[in-house]
């Protein structure tokens, strides 16, 4: 789920940099609008919003598994 949300946050930065860039060298004119610019930015804001999210709900996991076994291996000692 991460890596299909990583995959969707950097093609539609990269389809908003492409129609930016079509906007000011006038191609592409026929799919080039500001909503369609705007609907890319938000696809984009929310994807990584989630991404991180979950990569912060995995990092704290890890960090709670690791504690648990340091404190095993601190009363074995």
């Amino acid at each position: 789920m991460k890596k299909i949300l990583k995959i969707i946050s950097t093609v539609s930065i990269v389809l908003f940099g492409i129609l930016w860039i079509s906007s000011k060298f006038d191609f592409l004119t026929e799919y080039n609008s500001s909503d369609i610019r705007t609907f890319f930015v938000l696809i984009y804001l929310f994807t990584s919003l989630k991404y991180f999210q979950m990569e912060v709900k995995d990092k704290n996991a890890e960090i709670q598994e690791l504690k648990l076994k340091l404190e095993k291996t601190k009363k074995e000692i």
